[in-house]
């Protein structure tokens, strides 16, 4: 039996899914070399009338599919058949979209498996992302559930699919007076928001005249609508149960967080706005909904409970402490353009200050010595003088001591290319994302998680680009992709991904400053020396623990 080919370009390989009156297959485009599969989606249609109505569908998608986490739009066209006895022609509409090598987010959210506030915190920010394009166009999906939003395996990306409008229009007929009618019984979708509901529950007839129609809309699909199907998505990730089973309070809603404790509570409200029963007490906009997040995103800062020297974190700066224990980055710390500039929580001081002053035991400050006699004051500025010198030869010993600790230990093998380090078995690492696609040790996958949410605060996006490489050879130029504390970080835009101008992004320079401060430097490479700059700027390792720090040869004070 040969193999369909439609338009003499798309091969159709094997049927995934069928629905009421529509097929979606798998398919191979043969217009290029490497035969990239699509999905190709047959929907069957005996109206006339109803080709427009899908083909309007069809340049919509088209108009969506040139956002990044909509599938494109390849192609539209349309088949007739013969007629057959009761005069009806079966004519067919084809739909080509890009297919989303992944998996669906209902892989991710299993039952009993409560998800971290970080995963969902992500989750949202990605989907209200992507929302935010379509409903700027006018378009609602209406159709948002797990299983509709596909993670591409290659980046960890979202893309939304399966537009609730398009499934409408194949399960519909075109009534006399125009207006759009059920053909089968349609159940309403798990996620679907009140309005969704009152909508669909109107029949043909309850839409006769344009005011009753006008009415109707009002009351169906608003973008806020797409917002509550999200907020029960969270729900679902954060508690680990079906939405279904929590009980629904008239007054309070749908009583999620009854036996959820330690939830944040910011987080905790934003799912809690998202799920209102009224659509014009949700957020007005996915925008204003992905503002609200970010500014009461979770901005720990994961240097202030890491192990890592303070010079570390803040090369230049290394402050004594008078207790006995180890000085480490207090949240009085304060950012500067150098980086986080650390002070001991007991005495802060003035940036800038530059007077000595003495503590008495009462803790009060001293009034300065008052020198008269010419003999003292000529000892005193001697005395001065000397520790300034020592504290510069201080300063110069510790900061060439930094550098030359992001070296290997000897001299004879200072070259990276040179070095080899310890490859990290499986057990040792955990998922960067929830596919697996990439992995990391633990330590180092929470760190980027919360640098990530930092930046995202401040209006930068930061991506995982790839994470361990089992079988990277030991004596190539980056031989540290193997410790499972390395991993290649790109922004906002592809075009600057692993290239040496990604160096010149905004993603770069909030990295550069803050990177720091969540255990991560730049990874020395091949072609560095004593000094420079990183060749490739996109690469970085983690060192923000003991772990870490013996394996790339970092030296604790």
């Amino acid at each position: 039996m040969s193999t369909p080919i439609l338009e003499e370009r798309f091969e159709l390989e094997r049927p995934l899914r069928h629905m009421d009156f529509s097929t979606v297959y798998l398919a191979s485009d043969r217009r290029y070399l490497h035969r990239p599969h699509c999905l190709v989606t047959a929907i069957r249609y005996q109206q006339r009338e109803m080709r427009h109505r899908l083909e309007r569908e069809a340049q919509i998608l088209e108009r969506l599919g040139r956002q990044p986490q909509i599938p494109a739009l390849l192609a539209y066209f349309h088949r007739e058949s013969a007629p057959s006895e009761n005069n009806l022609s079966e004519n067919t509409f084809y739909l080509v979209q890009d297919h989303i090598v992944g998996h669906p987010l209902s892989q991710e959210l299993t039952l009993g498996k409560p998800l971290s506030e970080s995963y969902v915190t992500k989750l949202l920010q990605d989907v209200l992302t992507a929302l935010i394009g379509i409903h700027q166009q006018g378009v609602v999906h209406q159709n948002l559930q797990p299983q509709h939003l596909i993670r591409q395996s290659v980046d960890g990306q979202i893309f939304l699919t399966e537009f609730g409008n398009l499934a409408k229009l194949a399960r519909s007929r075109i009534t006399a007076n125009g207006t759009l009618g059920s053909t089968v019984p349609t159940p309403l979708p798990l996620y679907a928001a009140p309005e969704q509901i009152r909508s669909d529950q109107q029949t043909p007839d309850q839409q006769t005249s344009d005011q009753q129609q006008d009415k109707a809309s009002s009351m169906g699909p608003q973008p806020a609508s797409d917002l509550y199907a999200l907020g029960l998505i969270a729900v679902e990730a954060l508690t680990g149960q079906r939405h279904q089973d929590f009980a629904y309070d008239p007054q309070i809603g749908l009583r999620w967080r009854d036996q959820q404790n330690g939830i944040n509570l910011h987080l905790a409200e934003f799912i809690d706005r998202l799920i209102r029963h009224s659509w014009r007490d949700r957020f007005t906009t996915a925008e204003a909904a992905l503002k609200t997040l970010r500014q009461g995103c979770d901005r720990r800062q994961v240097a202030h409970d890491s192990r890592l020297d303070t010079v570390v974190a803040a090369p230049g700066l290394k402050l004594q402490s008078s207790t006995t224990t180890p000085l480490t980055l207090q949240p009085q710390a304060i950012a500067s353009g150098m980086g986080i500039h650390a002070f001991p929580t007991p005495m802060p001081i003035a940036k800038g200050s530059s007077r000595f002053l003495s503590a008495n035991p009462a803790g009060s400050l001293s009034r300065p010595l008052g020198l008269t006699n010419p003999v003292l004051l000529k000892l005193a500025i001697g005395s001065i003088a000397a520790v300034l010198a020592l504290g510069v030869g201080v300063k110069a010993y510790q900061w060439g001591e930094y550098r030359v600790s992001h070296l290997p230990k000897t001299w004879q093998n200072w070259k990276a290319s040179n070095h080899t380090y310890p490859a990290a078995a499986a057990k040792d690492l955990v998922p960067l994302l929830a596919d697996g696609s990439m992995m990391l040790r633990p330590a180092a996958a929470e760190a980027f998680w919360n640098m990530a949410v930092a930046a995202a605060n401040d209006g930068v996006e930061l991506y995982a680009l790839s994470g361990h490489i089992a079988d990277a050879v030991p004596t190539t130029a980056e031989p540290d992709y193997v410790t499972g504390y390395t991993l290649d970080i790109g922004g906002e835009t592809e075009t600057f991904d692993r290239q040496v101008s990604f160096a010149k992004t905004e993603a770069f320079q909030w990295l550069r400053t803050n990177a720091q401060t969540y255990g991560f430097t730049l990874s020395v490479t091949g072609n560095s020396t004593l000094g420079s700059a990183s060749a490739e700027p996109w690469h970085w390792r983690y060192a923000g623990d003991d772990a870490s720090q013996k394996i790339f040869g970092i030296k604790p004070d």
